[in-house]
């Protein structure tokens, strides 16, 4: 073969390979297109679509709550927030002296300042620089951010000599505020009263203990030695009398010297009743990490979150769901690409009667802790819940400052802690338990007698009653009116433990009682129970305890008042409920609650009329032990309760150890008798006792029901079926409250 050939057939295989290299190239390279195109597509797309666009949340609105009459008790009001653009912070130089000069003109501590430049890190480390970082809401304009009053300018020429009311000191360290006051003053300049010293020479400073305000010689810091600042407010609430300065127009002035810090205007949550619902609404703040990561996608960093009672009962009701707005990356907010429209939030609409709830807490103000609920027993309707102290859930909501917080943590009667769904020994208003019992499993009848000497011997031990020259013989009904230990005693050992268990769980005790917030089952307890949980195991005088609502057994107020519906209902146990209903965006209604009825207890005519009278003659009798109580026109059935209950807690003064020592006191009622149409429960924590201390305060709850027209006339006779002796007795109803005589009330 010659050369040529063999040349030729060399240069046909080398182009064969590189054609079958180049085609295999081009397989590859289609498959890759497949692949990115057709596979990958969508994932590309939206790659491409956030490298030139941006997304923008856009907030749902919240639900608001109303009370019953339509009267607003949670609601969004505008407000404005200061706001940083991380993209515009890179610059470390440039953004810590800006940082440095927010925490000058907004009082921001130290704290405050690091966890703003933590989060602008972040931002810029995770490349999410077009999301905003909130700075500080609720910025102070031209209206007082605690009840929307417009602020006045005043001058401070006519202030004395010895403070100047617009001028304070500012510790970026804690947070807290103090007023200048000149040497050797030792009253306080606003009200005049003694101020009270504390420190050494180099750091001494004083305080009001009537407004409350603190006082320093020097801007030394008394909480931490940190020197403060000085600020300047020269505007004035002309209703609560605090100080502002305008930090809008503050920010505004300063916008040339503040680059990417911008005012955005957002809403607040407002609660325009304040104390009176505190408990019962709760409050919102920030959003936590462990809230994010419980509802992955719903809450952005800068979100807030019902943290306590309805607000966060409800939360998916109210919250709504956000929007989402797609701008094209500019310099300004771009051209809008896409818009997914929020759907906003239900409103909820309470059964509670804001009316009656005010007069509660007005009759409760001056009580150190206390609670009251008050319930339609026939439909479970929560009319009124409250418990004493309370707080300012509007403090709570992104105003709470460390001056608050510390007044709130510093109280020993636990501001924060709902009371009125809280467990405590109930006492002797848990009787009507042992008392059905009894006559269900034919330990008593109506006539079975007891005799009271004034105390029972049992396993070797006294159990005391509480009228130490004792009740004599008594029945049932003689027994619920004199509260009688003796005799419940009697019951509760022939019952035992675990038949008294199964009455108090029949009557809605140690269970839900179906309200809407969170609350205390409390205990019930059993043999079992005290084998696995005391140390000395089940003891049998412990049955005598629980017969008279003492030992282990709790419950709250709440629990207390929906047995008591049992019985002025004729024997349903219904769920007590505080939402009535939802309203939607649109204000057409989207869901309404109705009665549920979780059991009836089946009452007969003997257990209901047995336990009723007695519940009558308590309030009715001349000896009952709350007789002051009876009202002229309608016939009251209740019963009083005492429950010891002593504590000790380190660090007390005299004050709180005596506190600490005395009685729980109860009082629990339902009117009219006959046909009943409210329940009233009124607990005293550490209170006295039921009939002197918890049945005045009932009655005057009751007194305030009937005069704000929720008592509806029947047609029923008032006395039907009352022995004499038991007929209403004639008290001026502003007498209630004086001081009864022997016997006074039930035991602890």
């Amino acid at each position: 073969m010659r050369d040529y050939e063999f040349h030729d057939i060399a240069t046909r295989r080398r182009f064969g390979v590189v054609t079958l290299i180049f085609s295999v190239f081009f397989v590859l390279l289609l498959a890759r297109l497949f692949q990115v195109q057709i596979i990958e597509g969508d994932q590309y797309r939206e790659r491409s679509r956030t490298s030139f666009t941006r997304a923008e949340r856009i907030p749902a609105r919240r639900g608001e709550i109303r009370d019953r009459n339509g009267v607003s008790l949670a609601r969004n009001v505008p407000t404005s927030s200061l706001i940083l653009m991380p993209h515009e912070m890179r610059d470390g130089t440039l953004r810590e002296p800006l940082l440095r000069r927010l925490s000058e003109l907004l009082e921001l501590t130290h704290e405050q300042v690091e966890e703003a430049e933590d989060e602008i890190i972040e931002a810029l480390r995770s490349d999410t620089t077009w999301q905003p970082v909130t700075i500080k809401e609720g910025l102070v304009g031209d209206q007082c951010p605690f009840d929307g009053t417009a602020l006045e300018l005043v001058a401070d020429s006519d202030a004395p000599d010895n403070a100047d009311h617009s001028h304070q000191l500012f510790c970026h360290v804690c947070g807290l505020r103090h007023e200048p006051i000149a040497a050797g003053v030792d009253k306080c300049p606003h009200d005049g009263k003694k101020l009270d010293f504390i420190g050494d020479a180099g750091h001494r400073h004083g305080s009001c203990p009537h407004c409350k305000r603190s006082f320093v010689f020097q801007p030394i810091c008394p909480q931490d030695g940190a020197l403060m600042t000085a600020v300047d407010r020269n505007l004035l609430c002309p209703v609560c009398k605090r100080r502002f300065t305008n930090e809008v127009a503050v920010i505004k002035s300063k916008r040339t010297e503040l680059k990417g810090v911008q005012i955005k205007a957002t809403m607040m949550r407002e609660y325009p009743k304040g104390w009176d619902m505190s408990h019962t609404l709760g409050y919102m703040n920030m959003v936590s990490r462990e809230d994010r990561e419980e509802s992955p996608g719903v809450y952005a960093l800068n979100d807030k979150i019902g943290r306590s009672g309805l607000e966060r009962a409800l939360e998916p009701v109210l919250r709504g769901q956000n929007g989402l707005a797609r701008y094209l990356k500019g310099t300004d907010r771009g051209v809008l690409r896409e818009y997914d429209e929020p759907q906003h939030g239900h409103d909820v609409w309470l059964t509670i009667d804001h009316r009656l709830q005010r007069a509660v807490r007005d009759i409760l103000r001056y009580q150190r802790s206390a609670a009251a609920a008050v319930i339609e027993p026939n439909t479970g309707e929560i009319l009124a819940l409250y418990s004493q102290p309370g707080f300012d859930p509007n403090q709570w909501s992104g105003r709470l400052s460390p001056s608050v917080w510390e007044s709130i943590s510093a109280n020993p009667y636990d501001p924060l802690l709902n009371k009125a769904v809280t467990a405590y020994a109930p006492g002797s208003v848990y009787k009507i338990v042992t008392a059905l019992a009894g006559l269900r499993e034919k330990v008593i009848t109506p006539e079975t007698i007891h005799h009271c000497p004034g105390f029972y011997e049992y396993g070797g031990r006294r159990f005391g009653c509480h009228a130490k020259q004792g009740h004599g013989p008594v029945d049932l009904i003689k027994a619920i009116k004199g509260s009688c230990d003796v005799y419940f005693y009697k019951v509760a050992e022939e019952l035992g433990m675990e038949r008294l268990a199964t009455y108090g769980r029949l009557f809605g005790f140690g269970e839900n009682t179906g309200v809407e917030l969170a609350e205390s089952v409390g205990l019930v307890p059993t043999r079992k129970w005290h084998n696995d949980h005391t140390q000395l195991g089940f003891q049998p005088g412990l049955t005598l305890s629980v017969g008279i609502g003492q030992g282990s057994l709790t419950a709250s107020p709440l629990q207390v008042a929906r047995s008591f519906a049992v019985i002025a209902n004729g024997g349903k146990l219904i769920k007590t409920r505080i939402v009535d209903h939802y309203t939607d965006p649109d204000g057409k209604l989207s869901q309404r609650f109705l009665p549920v009825v979780e059991r009836d207890l089946g009452l007969s005519e003997v257990e209901f009329q047995q336990i009723r009278d007695g519940l009558i003659a308590v309030v009715n009798a001349p000896d009952g032990t709350a007789r002051d109580v009876a009202d002229k026109t309608i016939l009251i059935a209740g019963k009083t309760g005492t429950a010891e209950a002593p504590q000790s807690r380190p660090g007390a003064d005299d004050a709180l150890r005596a506190w600490l020592k005395n009685d729980h006191a109860w009082f629990a009622m339902y009117a009219p008798a006959m046909a009943p149409q409210v329940v009233i429960v009124v607990f005293l924590e550490h209170g006295g006792s039921g009939g002197r201390d918890a049945s005045p305060l009932a009655r005057r709850i009751f007194d305030a029901w009937k005069r704000l027209g929720l008592y509806k006339p029947v047609n029923v006779d008032p006395h039907l079926g009352i022995p004499e002796d038991q007929a209403p007795v004639e008290v001026d109803p502003d007498d209630a409250g004086g001081e009864p005589t022997e016997p006074q009330e039930d035991p602890p």
